[in-house]
């Protein structure tokens, strides 16, 4: 898996991270045209620490001490990754996919290993590993239910 770094501009002051937000989002976001997920980002002016592509690579945008805008309310406490959804989506095609099982081996895999870095490195305990529609409910419903959610916290904290 390669780990690229590519800075968002978008965030701000942090404090030490206390939790960590996962999030989905589509690959390419058709706007008219499609833009890559992490372009698309820099447009609307927020971020997040870190991409976990389809093919399993990372895509490190924010530092772990900077902020970054990824959920309103803990952009100064929180680490915040996105899951991108392979492929062209708008919002309703996006919605429709988060339904079902749409992370692939290799970005679990990629995305276990970096929530479960994190957690250690800033000693974040099992609560504090949250999805985005928990924090934002009625608002977000991210990553959605096809996300693995229990297995994913269970796999990042097995062993402790």
């Amino acid at each position: 898996k390669m780990i690229k770094h590519e800075p968002l501009e978008a965030g701000n002051k942090h404090n030490k991270p206390k939790m960590i937000v996962v999030h989905s989002m589509g690959e390419f976001i058709t706007d008219p045209y499609p833009i890559h997920a992490q372009d698309f980002l820099a447009k609307l002016g927020l971020s997040a620490h870190a991409l976990i592509c389809p093919n399993g690579d990372v895509i490190v945008c924010r530092c772990d001490d900077e902020g970054a805008y990824h959920a309103r309310g803990y952009n100064t406490d929180s680490l915040g990754v996105e899951f991108l959804v392979q492929g062209n989506h708008d919002y309703t095609s996006f919605i429709e996919t988060i339904k079902t099982d749409y992370v692939t081996a290799a970005q679990w895999d990629a995305g276990v290993e970096v929530v479960k870095n994190w957690a250690t490195a800033w000693n974040i305990p099992k609560e504090k590993v949250v999805r985005h529609c928990d924090i934002s409910p009625g608002r977000k419903v991210d990553p959605g239910t096809g996300f693995k959610w229990t297995e994913f916290q269970n796999k990042i904290f097995e062993g402790k």
